[in-house]
């Protein structure tokens, strides 16, 4: 079982959302964007260590048009798992489509109040209105089971062995299948009835002993005909678990062992994501029968901000793990994160992104699914229409650059982490180089610009591929503006710049400021003689005032001219 699709409605502040769900998820925006209200109204659909839906701070504020509130899960089953299904629930799709109320008016089929319920779609599309699988169809595993490792967590929350946790989970997945049939437990069986007969006749020192407890008790049981016995069991799994197994870290350097509070939090992390990562692998093999019992199998990962404590590399190869882990057949893993490194290990997966936005307290998610995706990829490759009309831009291309599949490549090349940042932008400012970006930032720094807060720069590689940024950017609902040279609307780049004009979005590009010529003609900088010269020619002029303060001054009015409507660029 792997979870497809989530709707919401009317939690926190989501109006309403609709997010497709892969393997493996990101939730990315910025800060205050929604991100936590999505993973905790999957929480409360779950609620999995008593997290519940409280209507004080979990209905929205502002915004709803009903007293509605509920969230729909659509699972998706292997063959096994469609078989033991109901067969009023089985569709023809193998999904399974279920609905938890947390607030609504509609009735059960006693008359009871459906609120807190979890009821199923039938095959006809229609909403049952009885519990799926009765009451506690959630706490006995009709979903799978939720992993939840919030931002700020401690490692004893995820190590304990007395109640449930990470680390016990994992131990007992080994040790139901190991110990009650090996010949060390009856070994442990015979040494506990030895040591029952033992202890049995052992005195104190003022002569007391079980032997003699138990004879005195009986005797005064005798007109009862009764008799007392006390017996010694040998411990179960669970009981050796809790009450015989411990655990430490050596910390090899200093040859001894210590807290696991002793390392730092980075470490800390790290461990609970090793625990992780090794629940996939040691998780029991599902015995190879058939059952009419409906019992899927999902392990469903929560994960807020896993790049927390953890240095760039290190982020690196924990999203590359994780992604290894969600390609089990039953894991998954969301992963709600600020790092542009988690993005940047993702973007060959560019519709498994959730970006989630808040505007005037209203919460939207934006995600490309295939369809949008394809529209996308039509709109980039109109840059061969370009090349048809002029010889000296096609001797550019090759053939495989026309095929749609170059298009996801591209995007896998472009997104490093540096322009990852992008999506956690609240504008994004496009800019054909890295002449361009060094020069803005550079003004920033000297307070000789002023720029909404929460802003990024983005080189975008060349004014052929600006184009392919604004419809990505659109499409994951990010606010924009362009910089770029006219070129005086020579030759191909008067196709250019109408295709940049005709990439422009309604909802989501500002505006569109083109510079006469060039930067450096704008600038009266004299050119750098080689082309890949240009940024550091560009700074050192300007470093040495080389450059017509006035000329600075038009330079930064066009630059925040493209976001003239501040109320709009600051959300």
């Amino acid at each position: 079982m792997k979870l497809k699709h989530v709707t919401i409605h009317n939690f926190r502040g989501i109006i309403d959302a609709s997010m497709n769900f892969h393997d493996y998820a990101l939730l990315v925006g910025a800060n205050n964007g929604g991100k936590s209200s999505v993973i905790d109204c999957i929480r409360a659909f779950y609620e999995k260590d008593g997290f519940k839906f409280k209507k004080d701070s979990d209905f929205p504020l502002k915004g709803s048009t009903d007293e509605e509130s509920w969230v729909e899960l659509t699972f998706g089953l292997i063959d096994g798992e469609q078989s033991s299904l109901k067969e009023e629930y089985q569709t023809p799709e193998m999904t399974l489509k279920v609905r938890k109320s947390f607030l609504t008016k509609e009735k059960l089929h006693d008359g009871k109040n459906a609120a807190g319920s979890i009821l199923g779609y039938k095959s006809d599309g229609t909403l049952s209105n009885e519990p799926f699988y009765g009451a506690k169809n959630v706490s006995s595993g009709k979903f799978g089971d939720l992993i939840y490792i919030p931002a700020i967590s401690k490692v004893d929350e995820h190590t304990k062995l007395s109640c449930p946790s990470a680390l016990r989970d994992l131990i007992t997945n080994i040790m139901a299948d190991v110990v009650e049939g090996s010949e060390a437990y009856k070994s442990l069986t015979d040494s506990v009835t030895t040591f029952a007969d033992s202890v049995r006749a052992i005195k104190t020192e003022d002569n007391r002993s079980l032997s003699s407890f138990e004879g005195d008790l009986n005797s005064l049981l005798s007109p009862w005909q009764t008799k007392f016995n006390l017996k010694f069991s040998t411990p179960s799994t669970a009981e050796i678990i809790k009450s015989m197994l411990g655990w430490d870290i050596r910390d090899d350097y200093h040859e001894k062992s210590q807290g696991v509070e002793y390392f730092g939090s980075g470490f800390q992390r790290h461990f609970i994501y090793s625990l992780i990562q090794l629940g996939a692998k040691y998780v029991p093999q599902k015995a190879s029968k058939k059952t009419k019992d409906f019992t899927p199998s999902l392990n469903l990962v929560l994960f807020e901000e896993p790049e927390a404590f953890l240095h760039p590399p290190q982020q690196d190869d924990l999203a590359r793990n994780l992604i290894r882990v969600s390609e089990a057949e039953d894991w998954q893993i969301v992963c709600s994160t600020h790092s542009a490194h988690f993005v940047s290990r993702n973007v060959g997966r560019i519709p498994t992104i959730i970006r989630t936005r808040r505007e005037a307290g209203v919460i939207n998610t934006f995600q490309v699914d295939q369809e949008k995706w394809d529209t996308i990829v039509d709109a980039n490759r109109a840059i061969a229409q370009v090349a048809d009309k002029y010889a000296k831009v096609k001797k550019t291309m090759q053939e495989a650059d026309l095929k749609p599949e170059m298009e996801a490549v591209k995007y896998f090349l472009w997104l490093n982490p540096d322009r990852a940042g992008m999506f956690f932008a609240q504008n994004v400012l496009l800019v054909e180089g890295p002449s361009e970006t060094a020069l803005i930032n550079r003004l920033l720094d000297d307070e000789k610009l002023t720029l909404p807060q929460g802003i990024y720069i983005l080189d975008c590689l060349g004014k052929y591929n600006i184009h392919r940024f604004m419809n990505l950017l659109s499409a994951l609902g990010v606010h924009h503006s362009v910089l770029h040279d006219d070129d005086e609307n020579k030759n191909e780049h008067e196709e250019l710049n109408l295709l940049i004009a005709d990439s422009k979005n309604s909802d989501f590009t500002k505006n569109i400021v083109p510079l006469t010529k060039d930067l450096e003609t704008f600038l009266g900088v004299t050119p750098p003689g080689s082309p890949h010269r240009k940024p550091q020619h560009l700074l050192y002029c300007y470093s040495e005032n080389q450059i017509d303060e006035a000329k600075i001054g038009d330079f930064c009015a066009k630059v925040e001219s493209c976001f003239a409507d501040e109320k709009r660029s600051n959300d």
